[in-house]
């Protein structure tokens, strides 16, 4: 059964607020609730996408499942009949790759970062294929902001310099002064 995301059909009011606009199941919802206290307060949970338990690669007793949230991605991957658990997560700005490779029954999610790497088989063709275009999407967000910021500091670096040249053609500050300051702008672009 698909049910609205609206609070009133739960009864703690916050799953309203950890879910983002789409529709979960009741099962679904009952896996947000197993890591809810790990998320920021103005974390959604976007996508949800649990292992089978029946196809080539699944797993019968403790399937995990992958958060797709608006901030990262966090693995549950539990064990010993679901009594232990590993929750892990990974943030965009960190992933270096996320890879998908579709299978005749399932597909498989390829997770790649600094000091970390995770495959998840046996999961939907169609929500990891969602799960690949949001993660990318949000991936080339970051990156592009990051470029903005860079492009900023450097604009802003020549202008100083710019004011710099023109105080000391002006006769404001000294040869010296003008070398120093300088160079401390310089190794502020190299930051």
């Amino acid at each position: 059964m698909v049910i609205n995301l609206s609070p009133l059909n739960h009864s703690d009011d916050s799953y309203g607020e950890l879910c983002a606009s789409k529709e979960f199941s009741d099962k679904e919802f009952e896996q947000i609730g197993k890591i809810k206290h790990r998320l920021d307060d103005d974390e959604q949970v976007q996508f949800i996408a649990r292992q089978s338990k029946y196809r080539p690669g699944g797993s019968f007793t403790t399937p995990d499942t992958i958060f797709v949230t608006n901030k990262r991605i966090v693995i549950r991957d539990p064990s010993l009949l679901g009594v232990r658990e590993n929750i892990v997560s990974v943030s965009y700005d960190k992933i270096t790759s996320i890879e998908l490779e579709r299978g005749v029954f399932s597909s498989k999610i390829i997770i790649r970062a600094p000091g970390f790497a995770y495959e998840m088989e046996a999961i939907s063709k169609i929500i990891a294929e969602q799960i690949i275009h949001y993660v990318k999407n949000s991936m080339d967000k970051l990156k592009i902001e990051s470029q903005k910021q860079s492009i900023e500091v450097k604009v802003s670096i020549v202008d100083e310099l710019l004011k710099l040249a023109n105080l000391k053609e002006k006769g404001v500050v000294s040869e010296e002064e003008f070398l120093r300051m300088k160079q401390v702008l310089l190794d502020k672009r190299n930051e």
